[in-house]
């Protein structure tokens, strides 16, 4: 899986997704011809896409419109073919002001929210708070060991 960005995002902060970017592939064997669109979008426009997605009137650090149901249904396409698997929107004010209340740096509170985003966009909800949490650690563990 590519990722497209879409928006300014700094070197650092690509870089920092690459991390994540490789952890994850290898993980759940997703082809690296996939694409995966990555906006960096505005307080407002975060509120505006949640309540018109999930009828949350509250703007959110990252939300993810995926294409594909679940990891399943992602692993039916044919892995030599240029699919879109789907949009993560990621909100820079609320990530850096999550950064500074949960005592993260901002680069690891990116990774955090992009783990979360990549889960969602392979089937993992909340509806299973215990297993998405324990998935995104095990993940970001590895990251931040790998660097």
């Amino acid at each position: 899986m590519k990722f497209q960005f879409n928006g300014y995002f700094f070197k650092n902060e690509k870089k920092a997704f690459e991390d994540v970017r490789k952890v994850f592939l290898k993980k759940f064997s997703i082809s690296e011809n996939f694409l995966l669109h990555i906006h960096s979008v505005s307080d407002h426009y975060s509120k505006e896409l949640n309540e018109h997605y999930f009828q949350k009137d509250y703007p959110t650090d990252v939300l993810t419109i995926p294409l594909y149901k679940d990891l399943a249904s992602i692993n039916k396409l044919d892995k030599n073919n240029n699919e879109i698997l789907g949009d993560l929107f990621l909100n820079r004010k609320l990530i850096k002001k999550h950064s500074k209340k949960y005592t993260k740096t901002l680069i690891e509170e990116y990774q955090l929210v992009l783990v979360h985003g990549l889960l969602h966009l392979i089937g993992y909800s909340h509806d299973d708070p215990k297993k998405l949490s324990s998935i995104e650690n095990t993940i970001l563990k590895k990251v931040w060991n790998e660097k």
